[in-house]
């Protein structure tokens, strides 16, 4: 199997379409009012992001065409605001989707910037596990990738698409994500031990 990973890094609508099927592709309707940076507003109306399940563990955006995104205010998500400031968010910040039975893509809606949120340790500074991703775009390249590949790494000869998997992620230079760090963590794990 030959892994397109270059059409991930930024993928048009017809191949989003084709990775996971026309109707998982989410274009809302009416985009947060607060969700000021340009190019995300356009990817999202334009192009349109994936609203799937591909396991509990991998990426679930499946509730985004019935509930839209979650917005939260990534200064106290991302424990950058004293717990006894009530000073209204300089910014917003929206749920993409949840990997790892918990953690949260979130999409800074100022810079476009998509981070890593885990909720366990949003009370203790932790909470911010770093960037995932440079933008939306890049965001819904990688759940289409992952979407694609989830029924060939269940195959017998799986070991052989998560190494070309993970080949592919280090040639990109992918690995400096958060979460194409996880995703190779757990490839090696899952599949090459």
């Amino acid at each position: 199997m030959t892994i397109e990973i270059n059409n991930a890094a930024s993928p048009t609508p017809e191949w989003l379409a084709a990775q996971v099927g026309g109707d998982a592709l989410w274009r809302p309707a009416e985009l947060p009012e607060r969700l000021e940076h340009a190019e995300s507003r356009a990817f999202f109306t334009e192009v349109g992001f994936p609203a799937v399940a591909i396991d509990r563990e991998w990426f679930d955006s499946a509730d985004l065409p019935e509930k839209g995104m979650w917005e939260a205010d990534p200064d106290e998500l991302f424990g950058r605001r004293y717990p006894d400031d009530d000073s209204p968010p300089a910014k917003y910040a929206y749920g993409l989707g949840t990997f790892y039975g918990e953690m949260t893509l979130m999409l800074d809606g100022e810079t476009g910037v998509v981070q890593v949120y885990a909720p366990s340790g949003w009370d203790h500074g932790e909470g911010d596990q770093g960037i995932a991703f440079a933008s939306v775009r890049e965001a819904a390249g990688a759940v289409a990738l992952m979407a694609t590949l989830a029924a060939p790494l269940e195959d017998p000869d799986s070991d052989a698409t998560a190494r070309e998997l993970i080949a592919a992620i280090r040639a990109h230079e992918w690995e400096k994500s958060a979460y194409w760090a996880w995703v190779v963590e757990r490839l090696e794990e899952d599949y090459l031990n």
